[in-house]
């Protein structure tokens, strides 16, 4: 791979952790915020907004009720009432045709919660956010109720403000109101109903016992409980529920505001590029080029050049050493010494022949000592 491709795949690997990073950041941020202790509408919450409070109260009262920490599709047949309260987690493939099903053969389905979601849209209600002032006002006005099994006994309720429940369906009936907002809101679907309620805070540990709340709470939770269990969803808060960064990313509210970053970093990284910018030379790439020559040239100059040096040392020392030991005149070593001297002026002198010449001027050196010794 090119050094360019190298550098183009680090960026884009760069590019791809910051990513990540960002992701798990903004996931991190949101479970923060929304992991509060005060915040988490979990039964195993003792804190001001959490519903431990409410679970233990019912165990007390010898209920058949139990935490539920498996997927909907696995829905007890035993359940006669489901409780969600402020789902952290959206639902899983399949949750929600399961859950209208359990509903629609006679199941209750108690929803609670302040904040929109699919539990909330897919059984068919509608909530919308109240301006505070507004809230103050109507906080001024008694509470409206409707008759029957969910607001028996019921006078007072110290609520902090909502958002407005409504639904579209016509067999919708609003039993509690507060000024023009609804609060508690009943959906029948086939054998079975749908329960809203749009305050969490009424049945938090803080103030279940506050007001007419507890006895709300009975009112909802066992109009319809029969022979059946009681479940408390802890599912959709994370308990007993692999989930992966993506997984919560898709589910969280940050996913828009992260599509957007990534939007204007891949419109500056084009941008910037070569794909897309404006051209630029690649000054480095052709003296690269040039220089590789330039050197390539250079060695096989040296090479060539070393030869014929080194065959001209040779036959300079042979000389010298002929007429130490007094055998330069000899014929065979002076032949050998003149094929050497015209080699010399050969400039494609190949290592071959350097080799054969080196050999013929020590044999020819070799034999006239030789000669030389024997006649002395």
């Amino acid at each position: 791979m090119s050094s360019g491709g190298r550098a183009n795949w680090w960026k884009v690997g760069v590019l791809g952790i910051l990513l990540f990073l960002a992701a798990y950041g903004l996931v991190a941020l949101e479970s923060r915020g929304i992991n509060k202790e005060n915040e988490r509408r979990t039964t195993y919450s003792a804190a001001a907004g959490g519903y431990k409070a409410l679970y233990l109260w019912l165990h007390n009262l010898n209920l058949p009720v139990r935490r539920w920490e498996r997927t909907l599709n696995d829905l007890s047949a035993e359940a006669s009432v489901l409780v969600m309260v402020e789902p952290e987690l959206g639902p899983t493939k399949g949750e929600l045709e399961t859950l209208k099903e359990w509903v629609a053969n006679g199941g209750t389905f108690v929803l609670i919660g302040r904040q929109p979601n699919l539990f909330w849209l897919k059984m068919g209600f509608e909530l919308q956010p109240v301006f505070v002032m507004q809230h103050l006002q109507d906080n001024k006005e008694p509470l409206q109720f409707q008759a029957g099994p969910y607001t028996q006994g019921i006078k007072t309720l110290d609520y902090n403000g909502h958002p407005d429940l409504s639904s579209s369906r016509p067999q919708g009936v609003v039993h509690v109101r507060s000024g023009g907002t609804g609060l508690l809101m009943v959906l029948d679907e086939g054998e079975g109903r749908v329960i809203g309620l749009s305050d969490p805070s009424l049945f938090s540990n803080g103030s279940l016992r506050e007001g007419d709340h507890a006895r709300l709470a009975l009112n909802l939770l066992l109009a319809h409980l029969g022979n059946g269990e009681l479940l408390m969803d802890e599912y959709h808060h994370g308990y007993g529920r692999a989930t992966s960064v993506l997984a919560h990313l898709f589910s969280s509210r940050a996913l828009i505001p992260l599509l957007q970053a990534i939007l204007v970093l891949l419109v500056i990284w084009a941008s910037k590029g070569r794909r897309f910018g404006p051209p630029r030379p690649l000054l480095q790439e052709e003296r690269s080029c040039s220089l590789e020559h330039v050197r390539a040239m250079a060695q096989l100059y040296q090479r060539a050049k070393a030869r014929v040096l080194a065959l001209n040392a040779m036959v300079r020392w042979i000389e010298e050493e002929a007429k130490s030991i007094l055998v330069h005149r000899e014929r065979n070593l002076r032949n050998k010494l003149l094929i050497a001297r015209q080699q010399l002026e050969i400039p494609d002198t190949t290592e071959k022949e350097l080799l054969n010449l080196s050999r013929g001027l020590y044999s020819a050196l070799e034999q006239a000592r030789r000669r030389a010794t024997h006649v002395a």
